[in-house]
């Protein structure tokens, strides 16, 4: 149930993330070229924002795997003595 969770909660901060890199973008794109600081920032939270998204997914995918792994048992079989006859 934690897994879901925090997809959930990834999943909501890569959107506010992605929503302000896409407010940025389109506060700065009349200068479109690599010195538009305001631009760059805006693109720099694009990337972030589908990062987060895929870490997240990620990170409850791996969880939910550990989840339903069972813990490995270790049998350890003594070894029966022999007697001469």
């Amino acid at each position: 149930m934690r897994t879901f969770d925090m997809f959930r909660a990834t999943k909501w901060i890569s959107a506010i993330i992605i929503a302000i890199g896409m407010i940025c973008c389109v506060w700065h794109i009349r200068d479109f070229n690599d010195g538009n600081l305001g631009l760059m920032i805006g693109i720099g939270f694009l990337v972030g924002g589908i990062e987060v998204l895929i870490l997240g997914a990620f990170a409850s995918l791996m969880q939910q795997t550990t989840d339903k792994a069972p813990s490995p048992s270790i049998a350890i079989a003594e070894p029966t003595a022999e007697k001469p006859v």
